[in-house]
């Protein structure tokens, strides 16, 4: 291993740059501004034609460019190379930094950029594990020293660090945000009381939290014991759903058994029913209400592994928040629906106590003055209802002012 050795101005002022780099890297918390400082930092320690960060898949276990200068762009787009494969992934797979002054004389050169000579390569460790790699390429042999590989081993370092920390704080800024917008959407979803209107909103604003592809509502129907599709959305788009009984497929199951269902693969598990053409991973989260289950939220991916831990609790929130609201909105409806029938009933019962009524008042009385005044008993039906159960009272009032002549 290279190191910086003290004892000449030279190694000082490099020293004091490195210290000064280190600094400034680190103190950078946002990572699309840190990835585009690296190479301006690194030309104040070494010269070089091409450059490029590394970063690495845990989940894949593939090295792609975070950020380059002087890559082809269709490479920087497409590029992905496994641990151990080509000098980078060498060199992260082994830990240690790789020199190479002539790239023709090595076989795992792999050209990325046209026209390179030398290679220097320096992995980006955090904690004992490596995150990706540093890359730097020369259009001449032999232009990287050792004295290259030690500052750049060090500048990684620090890198590393930079790197580690504003991922942190990206995603405690990205949480935070996450738990506004699900409190907003909290809000929004108790204040709509039309159940159609309702799950359509629940589809929009779900895209806020999840980039989902395919999207559906299912809710139980208790009588048939089936999940009915409510809400479907593919690719944006509103599309038809088929329903499913209770127990069938990767819904009903979760439906059934009341607990969420995350599969990588559906092609291996043999509960998935083919319905989504191109459905490769699916996320199934029940809608609980007081420990029954009302429905589910199911998401589709034409991609492997596509939904993480981060995804079930976002989607765990936002279902039991969903489920209240979806209650709430059929409560409603329950309720409208006995009103417009008792507001029916009460018109009716007007028009016959209407018809009960005579025609004309009664002939004039010698010194006596009548007059009438027919008031429907709206209020007194519901006082009756709640004090006599379900028997109905309606009654016609007349009023008579008796006024004896001067």
């Amino acid at each position: 291993m290279s190191t910086i050795l003290p004892g000449s101005a030279t190694t000082a002022e490099q020293l004091t740059t490195l210290f000064a780099l280190g600094r400034e890297v680190t103190s950078v918390l946002d990572l699309d501004e840190l990835l585009p400082k690296l190479p301006q930092l690194i030309a104040r320690l070494t010269k070089f034609e091409a450059f490029a960060v590394y970063l690495l898949d845990p989940e894949s276990d593939q090295l792609s460019i975070a950020y380059s200068v002087g890559y082809p762009d269709d490479t920087v787009r497409t590029l992905r190379m496994h641990r151990g494969q080509g000098l980078v992934g060498a060199a992260v797979a082994a830990g240690e930094p790789i020199l190479v002054n002539d790239v023709s004389e090595d076989p795992r050169y792999f050209e990325a950029v046209p026209g390179s000579k030398a290679e220097l390569v320096v992995p980006l460790r955090r904690k004992g594990r490596v995150i990706g790699a540093l890359n730097l390429l020369g259009d001449t042999a032999g232009q990287f020293s050792e004295t290259d590989e030690a500052m750049l081993r060090q500048f990684a370092a620090h890198v590393a660090v930079a790197i580690e920390n504003a991922r942190l704080f990206e995603h405690e800024r990205d949480y935070t945000a996450t738990l506004e917008a699900l409190a907003e959407i909290g809000r929004e979803f108790g204040a709509i009381l039309d159940l159609d209107e309702l799950l359509t909103r629940i589809a929009n604003l779900t895209r806020r939290v999840i980039d989902y592809r395919t999207f559906g509502i299912l809710l139980v129907n208790e009588e048939t014991q089936t999940l009915e599709a409510k809400v479907s959305v593919c690719y944006g788009e509103q599309t038809r759903a088929p329903g499913v009984k209770l127990g069938e497929g990767l819904v009903g199951y979760a439906a059934l058994h009341r607990e969420i269902v995350l599969v990588p693969d559906v092609s291996a598990d043999p509960r998935y029913l083919d319905v989504v053409k191109d459905a490769r991973s699916e996320l199934v989260i029940p809608l609980l209400f007081q420990d029954r289950c009302i429905g589910v939220f199911d998401l589709e991916s034409p991609d492997l592994n596509a939904f993480q831990k981060s995804h079930v609790d976002i989607l765990k929130l936002l279902a039991s928040q969903a489920a209240v609201a979806i209650e709430n909105a059929r409560l409603y409806e329950t309720v409208r629906a006995h009103q417009l029938r008792l507001d029916k009933e009460v018109r009716f019962a007007q028009r016959v106590q209407t018809a009960l009524l005579p025609t004309e008042l009664p002939k004039r009385l010698k010194g006596v003055d009548v007059a009438a005044r027919f008031a429907p008993a709206r209020s007194e039906h519901a006082a009756a209802r709640r004090t006599k159960g379900r028997r109905r009272a309606r009654r016609v009032f007349m009023s008579v002012s008796v006024l004896p002549r001067p």
